[in-house]
């Protein structure tokens, strides 16, 4: 969650994008041009789901996008299945998380009832996949399985 203590995250924001970022009575004011203002509103939002402010800024890349699967619409606000699933994708000792960034080269980040996901295109997609694959209830090696074919036709020559 953003704290009041990271200026110098308000400041590298300003300064990256030309926009006012500002931490007022408990929560990030942004004010700029359409464009910079949108990217600067999903950087504090990377921030605020758990990532390190070093992927958060990756988001100044026209190169990667942040994608947010809300579990509360997936398991309908069930506490219980919500709690379970949110496990499932980050594994034991968070290696299914770890695994799942490996292997399709994006950032996960798991946050109260959501899951933040930061890459390029091709990468968000399938660490998507993958997410929705092991929310839907697939075998975390299916899974992994899946990632590894996804991962060689990424090399192959086009």
């Amino acid at each position: 969650m953003f704290k009041s203590g990271q200026k110098a995250v308000l400041r590298t924001i300003s300064e990256r994008l030309g926009v006012d970022a500002a931490y007022k009575d408990g929560s990030v004011e942004i004010d700029g041009e359409g464009g910079a203002e949108w990217v600067a509103a999903m950087v504090v939002s990377a921030i605020n789901l758990g990532f390190e402010p070093a992927k958060a800024y990756k988001l100044f890349s026209d190169n990667y996008y942040l994608e947010i699967i809300d579990l509360d619409l997936y398991f309908a606000r069930n506490e219980k299945l919500i709690e379970r699933y949110a496990a499932r994708v980050i594994g034991l000792e968070g290696k299914s998380k770890r695994v799942i960034e490996e292997l399709s080269d994006a950032y996960i980040s798991v946050w109260e009832h959501k899951i933040g996901i930061i890459g390029t295109f091709e990468d968000l997609s399938g660490a998507r996949e993958a997410v929705n694959r092991l929310l839907q209830g697939s075998t975390h090696a299916g899974v992994f399985a899946f990632l590894e074919k996804q991962r060689k036709l990424k090399r192959l020559p086009r």
